[in-house]
C-alpha cells in the first residue's frame, strides 16, 4: 500500500513542477510521508495483536480431538493446548465454546460437531414360529454410529404369512441420517409358546408345538431340567429341519390356594391380621390374606370372619372362621413376696425372688413401695408391691420387714456358708448338683430339736451352722444361706393352716421353680426338687396341711 502513496507523491511532484509552486509541494510530500508511516505502524500492530486461532472449527462427530492444530492460524506454532476437551461430548452434535492456550495467552473459539454419516449395521435374517412377533432391531447387529440409533420397520412384516418375506429396516441416528437394510423373515407353522400348569409334571412333547408333518422338529433344550414349580417363561431351542428356532414354555398358575381356617381368640382392642386365621397354606407362590369387611374387634363374644386368600397369580379363595373377643378383668399375680427379717443397718433386696404373671400380658413390671421401712431402727414395717397390666387391672401385695438387732451379720454367715460350699462343691458341678449337695449337707448336719428363733433368719442360720440343732425354720435358714452364697435363686415358703408353722424353699436352678425342703420327715420321703403336684399329693397323704401354702404368692412349678 505504501507503493501507491509513493506513486501519488511523484504525481504531485510532477504537477507541482508544472505549477511551479515549490513551497506547497513540500508540504504535501511531508503529509503523505506521515500517512505512510502511520499505515506501516498500523499493519505491524495488526499482525502482532490479531488472534492466533480461527473463530470456528467444524468436525464430524466421533473420536475426541487431542490436538489444537485445527484451531491455529499458523500451523507451525508448537506451544498450544486444548483446555476443556474432557467436558465435551464429541458424539453429540452441536456448537461448543473451546479454550486454546497458545504460549501464555488464552484464546476462545467455537467447535461445531456435525453428524453427516448414516449408521451402519450387520443384517441378521430371522427364523421365527407362528404367533411370535419380533422387533425391527432383531434384524440387525453390530450397529455403528457416533450417536444413538433407532431401528424401525419401513413396513411392518406380516407375521401370519408362513413363507419367506423380505423385510426392510430403517436405521436412523439423532442427526436424522438414515440407512435402509434388507433382511429375510421366515415364519414357520409351529407354535411359539406352549403353556403348562405350575407344580405339574413336565409332559410337553413335540406334538404340542407342531401338529403337521411339514417339518422335522426336535428339542435341543432338555425340558426335564426346567423348573416348572413356579410361574415363569422358559426360552427353549427347537431344531427345525436342521435350523434352530426359539420357542417358549410358559409356566402358568391357574389354581387357587388352599388353606385351613382356625378360630381365633383375642382380647378386646387387639387387631389381628387376616393371615392370623390361616394355616396349612398350599400354593406354588406366596399367599396373602385380607378381610372381606373388617371385623369389629371391640365387640365382645363370637362373630364370623370372612377372609380372602390370594396368590401371586391372582387366584383367590374365600374362607370363613370365628373370632372370639374377650375382655381382660383379671389382675396380675405377684409371686414370691415374703416377710423378711433383716439386721439393723443392713440392706434388703426387695425384688429378689419376686415375679409377676398375667393371664394376658407376657411381661409386666412391678413397683415396690418401701418408703415406710427404716432399716436403721429396730421394728416391724410394711412394704407394698403393686403391678398393673395393660388392661388397667391392678394387684397389690404387702409384706413385713422385721428389723432386728441380733448382732450377727450377713457377711459373717456368708463366710461360714462359703467355707461349707468349698468342701461340698466342685467347679464342674451344675446348679442342680450344687443344690443337691446343699440339701444333703443341711439335712445331715442339723439335728431336729423342735425349737428355733424365728425372729431373725440370719441369726438362726448362724446358730444352725455353728450348733447343728434346731427345727424346720433352722433347716430353712441354713439352706437359704447356702443357696444365696451359691447364687441359686430361692424363695421362702410358709405353711398356711395346720397346727404349727412349717418353712421350706422354692429354688430355680435355671429350668423353673421347684420345692426344696431339707427338713427331715417321719416318712423319710425325699423332698428335693418337688413339683406343686408332688407336694399336694404328699400333703393329702400326710395331712395336717403339711405343704399347704398360698399359691397366689409364689410362681408355679413345671408340671413334672
Amino acid at each position: 500500500m505504501h507503493v501507491i502513496f509513493l506513486i501519488l507523491i511523484l504525481y504531485i511532484i510532477q504537477g507541482e513542477k508544472m505549477k511551479r509552486k515549490k513551497g506547497r509541494t513540500k508540504q504535501i510530500i511531508l503529509l503523505v510521508l506521515i500517512v505512510e508511516v502511520l499505515l506501516i505502524i498500523f499493519m505491524l500492530c495488526y499482525i502482532q495483536f490479531r488472534s492466533k486461532v480461527v473463530k470456528v472449527v467444524t468436525i464430524e462427530a466421533g473420536p475426541p480431538l487431542t490436538s489444537a492444530e485445527l484451531f491455529l492460524r499458523d500451523k507451525n506454532i508448537q506451544d498450544s493446548t486444548l483446555m476443556n476437551m474432557n467436558s465435551l461430548d464429541f458424539n453429540n452434535p452441536g456448537s461448543y465454546e473451546v479454550q486454546i492456550k497458545v504460549g501464555n495467552k488464552m484464546y476462545t473459539s467455537t467447535l461445531k460437531i456435525v453428524d453427516t454419516v448414516p449408521p451402519s449395521a450387520t443384517v441378521v435374517n430371522q427364523l421365527i414360529l407362528k404367533d411370535a412377533i419380533i422387533e425391527a432391531k432383531d434384524f440387525v447387529s453390530d450397529i455403528s454410529d457416533s450417536t444413538a440409533v433407532t431401528v424401525s420397520y419401513k413396513e411392518t412384516p406380516d407375521f401370519s404369512k408362513y413363507e419367506d418375506q423380505e423385510v426392510t429396516v430403517v436405521l436412523e441416528d439423532t442427526s436424522n441420517n438414515k440407512k435402509e437394510l434388507k433382511a429375510t423373515l421366515t415364519v414357520l407353522d409351529i407354535n411359539s409358546t406352549v403353556t403348562i400348569e405350575a407344580g405339574s409334571l413336565m409332559d410337553i412333547t413335540i406334538a404340542d408345538f407342531v401338529n403337521n408333518d411339514k417339518y422335522n422338529v426336535s428339542f435341543e433344550t432338555d425340558l426335564q431340567k426346567l423348573d416348572i414349580s413356579k410361574p415363569t417363561i422358559h426360552e427353549i431351542v427347537l431344531n427345525v429341519d436342521g435350523k434352530t428356532a426359539k420357542a417358549n414354555i410358559q409356566v402358568i398358575d391357574t389354581t387357587a390356594p388352599t388353606a385351613t381356617m382356625g378360630n381365633l381368640e383375642i382380647w378386646k382392642g387387639e387387631s389381628p391380621q387376616a393371615i392370623s386365621f390361616v394355616t396349612n397354606i398350599v400354593d406354588v407362590t406366596s399367599v396373602k390374606a385380607s378381610y372381606i369387611g373388617t371385623p369389629d374387634f371391640t365387640l365382645l363374644g363370637e362373630q364370623a370372619v370372612n377372609i380372602i386368600i390370594e396368590d401371586e397369580s391372582g387366584n383367590k379363595a374365600e374362607l370363613t372362621a370365628l373370632i372370639i373377643v374377650k375382655e381382660d378383668t383379671q389382675a396380675p399375680v405377684i409371686a414370691g413376696v415374703v416377710d423378711r427379717i433383716v439386721n439393723i443397718g443392713k440392706t434388703v433386696s426387695y425384688k429378689s425372688g419376686v415375679s409377676v404373671t398375667d393371664n394376658k400380658d407376657e411381661l409386666i413390671d412391678f413397683k415396690v413401695d418401701s418408703s415406710q421401712v427404716n432399716l436403721r431402727e429396730v421394728g416391724s414395717y410394711q412394704v407394698t408391691y403393686t403391678a398393673t397390666d395393660t388392661s388397667g387391672n391392678k394387684a397389690t401385695v404387702t409384706a413385713t420387714i422385721d428389723v432386728t438387732d441380733s448382732g450377727i451379720s450377713e457377711e459373717e454367715v456368708a463366710k461360714m456358708s462359703q467355707d461349707i460350699l468349698d468342701e461340698i462343691m466342685t467347679e464342674d458341678m451344675t446348679k442342680v448338683e450344687i443344690a443337691w449337695e446343699i440339701y444333703q449337707w443341711t439335712k445331715g448336719h442339723i439335728s431336729y430339736t423342735g425349737s428355733s428363733d424365728k425372729s431373725d433368719w440370719v441369726a438362726e442360720a448362724y446358730r444352725g451352722i455353728k450348733n447343728g440343732v434346731g427345727d424346720c425354720f433352722t433347716y430353712f435358714a441354713v439352706a437359704q444361706a447356702l443357696l444365696n452364697q451359691a447364687d441359686i435363686d430361692n424363695i421362702g415358703v410358709t405353711r398356711v393352716g395346720g397346727e404349727t408353722h412349717h418353712y421350706w424353699s422354692l429354688i430355680d436352678c435355671g429350668d423353673g421353680w421347684y420345692h426344696f425342703d431339707s427338713c427331715p420327715n417321719k416318712d423319710h420321703k425325699k423332698t428335693f426338687m418337688m413339683t406343686d403336684a408332688e407336694v399336694e399329693e404328699y400333703t393329702q397323704m400326710r395331712g395336717n396341711n403339711y405343704y399347704t401354702f398360698d399359691k397366689t404368692l409364689y410362681p408355679p412349678t413345671p408340671l413334672e
